[in-house]
């Protein structure tokens, strides 16, 4: 009797475990950009100040779990090929959308480094396909995918938008 004991007892705290438990969390970025950037372009670095992830219903103040913190990235060594730039521990839940808070974006352009911004400062990507759900011992790639447009890089006007997406690969 002790043994059936034992062994529900078990087998209750690996499925809790499974179903309730942490899962990781691996970020990487990809510059895919919709067509090569200008030869005057020698590098695009992004300065993150923080990349979160949020959980799927929770209130947009609420809910965020940090992934990266001060970060810098030049967007042309990861031309076309992902990096990994931090990993995490999540709690147990359904994730549904990527914030990056970016505090600035220097653009070397023939040699000479020119400082732009992103309007808002902080961009919301929802995670494609409905995001993703995390729970013990499992570990998601999710990529961000981040480019500039390359004329609106050379008007040099300070500002920059960024296409962005976020996917699970």
């Amino acid at each position: 009797m002790l043994a059936i004991v034992l062994v529900v007892v078990i087998a209750g705290a690996v499925a809790g475990f499974l179903f309730y438990g942490p899962s990781q969390l691996q970020l990487s970025i990809k510059d895919p950009p919709q067509t090569s950037y200008d030869p005057t372009i020698q590098a695009i670095y992004v300065t993150f100040t923080s990349i979160e992830v949020h959980t799927s219903n929770a209130g947009n103040s609420s809910g965020w779990h940090t992934i990266v913190t001060g970060a810098t990235i030049n967007l042309l060594t990861v031309l076309n090929v992902s990096s990994v730039i931090g990993k995490s521990s999540l709690p147990s839940g359904k994730y549904t959308e990527l914030r990056f808070n970016v505090s600035q974006v220097i653009v070397s352009i023939s040699g000479v480094n020119i400082t732009y911004r992103i309007p808002s400062g902080s961009l919301k990507v929802p995670i494609l396909y409905g995001g993703f759900q995390g729970y013990g011992a499992l570990t998601v790639n999710l990529q961000l995918d981040l480019s500039f447009n390359d004329n609106e890089i050379l008007t040099m006007n300070g500002h920059l938008t960024p296409v962005a997406t976020a996917k699970v690969v």
